[in-house]
């Protein structure tokens, strides 16, 4: 747990406030000014009265000056109440987007142990969703704190020097109705957090729906998921339901408190007008001062709800922002060392992994060198350990130390950042973002040198001509994970992505597996012939593909049982030659 998981919420959101203290601060200070002009009106009111009861022809001086008084600072309270929701208001949104900005900075900076665990649709939630509860917080509900707490202060005092008594009797219905709303406040707080719960789990199960319609309308399930949405919905529904109901029971309460004090007022302050210890004027102004004591009360109903909901979304959100990052990788190189990574070899080194609750090793024992200027393949059949050792090399995967080395460094002792600015993987399932084509193979490149032109990238990926068929060629939207493209073209555009920008190991994990043997072969020679990076490794399940490469790691069973070039494995190794027969008699096959 980090330093900013130990504090509490009301700690980890004031850091956030502190932000915006200014406008904060000239927030409070118009919403006093409103307030103390606000309590002032009723004794000019109340002062009017008492004048009109008296010689009006001495008094009419004083009535219009009175008039005036209320008047201007009507107007005068239109505006500063104005301003101080704008001081408050802002702050809110801005801290809204403060939030947003460093909770998905968080997230990119996350491993995939946090992603096994928080499933993508519930962070989707509590990101737009939950956030929206801190924003009001952070504006509506701090601003009617302080205008309440600020209220209950000047109006109790101006009904006090009217009448001490009377202002007596009026502080018993304001506590029986703090007693309840504290206890419909607890209620509350409970049935927000499994709300927001229920709907975390609805947008989780939503998404994996959406993700998978394809598969859902090839099977003929709708109905299932139908009901599955049905079911989650309803499960909401009842829970704002039960919401409502403590709603609507707390705020007629509150909005009762202000009747019965009036009640007390006409009956008790009655009496005191018959036996002349109130004027008129001055029981009609603490009439008005009830009136004004009583908004603060009647407002709170929906204080204390979207306070509640502040907090409850608050304690969500610190999901995210109190997860602990690895100190290294706030770590990084100095830029000249890490423009000199990979400039000597990468070592592999006796390299064993178990994945996590599993009995046997995905790899065992495995070692062999890369080095500047080599192009290397790994051979396997499906399940022998291509991938696992590809997420070993670049680090998606967590490694015992002593076992991967590039140069002199472990690779456990370089950031992410640092190791992926010299390895980059083009995985055997390319993810293409909702936007254009263009926009895709730039994905990345920006402050990076040697770029390729965009056709030309287009060209080496074999994607130049069919781009030029698409509705607005480069300019054309992909779809979400591009789903507007097939298989193969989605991995051709992944690989021109790759040929871009140059690097130093580029590590290519079966990305050639949905294309055919042609397009295969005329993308393996853009791949040698061009050589975007200072090393290749090429991942494959197919003999034909590695032909040309220097060095070829048969993988079984996880364990390196075959290493050589294509001329020596042909004669040395029977897995490597049945599977390169295997496959020239199936092209044989195809092209008859």
């Amino acid at each position: 747990m980090n330093s900013q998981a130990r504090l509490s919420n009301s700690r980890f959101l004031l850091k956030y406030l502190l932000r915006h203290k200014l406008a904060y601060g000239l927030g409070i200070v118009f919403i006093v000014l409103t307030n103390w002009m606000v309590v002032s009106i009723p004794t000019y009111i109340g002062s009017s009265i008492d004048l009109l009861s008296a010689d009006l022809e001495q008094s009419q001086g004083q009535l219009l000056n009175n008039i005036i008084t209320i008047i201007v600072l009507a107007v005068i309270i239109a505006i500063t109440r104005t301003i101080s929701r704008i001081l408050f208001f802002n702050p809110g949104r801005a801290i809204e987007r403060e939030l947003k900005d460093e909770a998905f900075a968080k997230l990119t900076a996350l491993q995939k142990d946090f992603y096994l665990e928080h499933d993508p649709g519930t962070l989707i939630s509590i990101v737009n969703n939950d956030i929206n509860g801190v924003r009001a917080l952070c504006g509506v509900v701090i601003m009617q704190v302080v205008n309440i707490s600020i209220a209950l202060s000047l109006t109790p005092i101006k009904m006090w020097q009217i009448s001490p008594s009377l202002m007596l009797y009026c502080i018993v219905p304001v506590i029986v109705m703090f007693f309840i709303a504290n206890r419909a406040i607890a209620m509350m707080r409970e049935m927000m957090k499994k709300r927001m719960l229920d709907l975390q789990t609805m947008s989780s199960n939503t998404v994996g729906y959406l993700s998978g319609v394809e598969v859902i309308k090839s099977h003929q399930v709708q109905s299932w998921a139908l009901d599955g949405f049905e079911k989650d919905n309803d499960v909401l529904l009842r829970r704002s339901v039960g919401l409502a109901r403590i709603r609507t029971l707390m705020l007629p309460v509150i909005s009762y408190t202000d009747r019965v004090m009036k009640v007390i007022i006409l009956a008790v302050g009655g009496n005191y007008l018959v036996q002349q210890q109130l004027s008129l004027g001055e029981m009609t102004a603490f009439l008005s001062y009830a009136t004004l004591l009583a908004m603060p009360f009647i407002s709170m109903g929906f204080i204390f709800s979207a306070l509640q909901n502040g907090m409850v979304s608050l304690q969500s959100l610190r999901r995210i922002f109190d997860q602990e990052l690895d100190p290294l990788e706030r770590r990084h190189l100095p830029k000249s060392e890490k423009q000199a990574l990979f400039n000597d070899t990468i070592k592999v080194k006796n390299l064993t992994y178990t994945y996590p609750g599993a009995s046997h090793p995905a790899l065992k024992n495995i070692s062999f060198d890369i080095r500047p200027g080599q192009k290397v393949g790994v051979l396997g059949k499906v399940g022998a350990g291509k991938t696992t050792l590809v997420n070993c090399l670049n680090r998606y995967l967590e490694l015992q130390a002593g076992q991967v080395f590039m140069d002199n460094h472990d690779i456990n002792e370089l950031s992410r950042r640092d190791l992926r600015s010299a390895v980059r993987t083009i995985t055997q399932e390319p993810f293409l973002f909702s936007d254009t084509v263009s926009a895709n193979i730039e994905f990345g490149s920006d402050g990076l040198t040697d770029k390729l032109s965009l056709e030309e990238a287009l060209r080496q990926g074999d994607m130049f001509d069919e781009v030029q068929l698409f509705p607005q060629q480069e300019n054309t939207m992909v779809g979400e994970k591009g789903i507007l493209l097939s298989g193969g073209q989605k991995q051709r555009l992944s690989l021109a992505r790759a040929l871009y920008t140059p690097c130093k190991l580029m590590i290519i994990d079966n990305v050639l597996s949905a294309v055919d043997n042609e397009t295969e072969r005329f993308l393996l020679n853009q791949i040698f012939e061009n050589m975007r990076s200072q090393s290749t490794l090429i991942v494959s399940h197919r003999a034909s593909v590695l032909e040309k490469v220097d060095t070829i790691l048969v993988l079984h069973e996880g364990e390196i049982v075959a290493q050589g070039n294509h001329q020596a494995l042909l004669k040395t190794s029977d897995l490597y030659r049945e599977s390169w027969q295997l496959q020239q008699q199936e092209g044989q096959q195809i092209s008859e």
